[in-house]
């Protein structure tokens, strides 16, 4: 028996899309910068230091400073030198006095008298250290006077291309439908 066939076959549609990207360049050239400042001004003022020089200690020792000074200094041994001097005339009075004495007193006393010498010191002790120095120092005086920058800035604009993207949409396969009616034999 022969009973028709009925087949359907069916394609579907393709679509088909291509894109190109947009492109996007941008340049930013560098601005110009224009700096310039005048260099500061400085006032620097530096007084002399003082010296002070005092020898008058130095001149004394020497016997040769100041005539008042070295008359007190004189006066201020006296009384120790006439102390000195009393007792001195004490002591040899007493050896005088002493008849039992082997030695000649007079005699000895005469010679000590030749070579003695004067208990007045008419100048003082040498020393380094009869000088006295001072140096008394100023401090310098320093003006600074600053000066402003003068700043320019020149901005360059961005150098920007723009190329758009491009889409292409097609059909790439159509949609179809086939029906076919064959035999079919079912004992075959």
């Amino acid at each position: 028996m022969n009973i028709p066939r009925l087949s359907i076959r069916q394609t579907y549609a393709e679509i088909g899309i291509d894109t190109q990207n947009a492109q996007l360049a941008i340049q930013s050239p560098p601005g110009q910068l224009d700096i310039k400042q005048q260099a500061a001004t400085i006032d620097i003022t530096s007084p002399s230091g003082e010296l002070s020089v005092d020898s008058s200690a130095a001149w004394s020792a020497l016997g040769k400073g100041n005539h008042l000074e070295w008359m007190n200094q004189i006066y201020s041994q006296l009384q120790s030198v006439a102390l000195q001097a009393i007792g001195k005339i004490v002591e040899d009075g007493n050896r005088m006095a002493m008849i039992t004495n082997p030695s000649n007193p007079f005699a000895e006393i005469a010679g000590n008298q030749m070579n003695e010498q004067n208990p007045v010191e008419y100048v003082g002790e040498a020393s380094n250290l009869n000088v006295k120095l001072n140096y008394e120092m100023r401090k310098p005086e320093i003006n600074i006077t600053p000066h402003k920058a003068e700043i320019q800035y020149t901005a360059q604009k961005p150098q920007i291309s723009y190329t758009p993207g491009n889409i292409d949409i097609y059909v790439k396969q159509k949609n179809s439908i086939e029906i076919n009616v064959s035999s079919y034999d079912w004992y075959k």
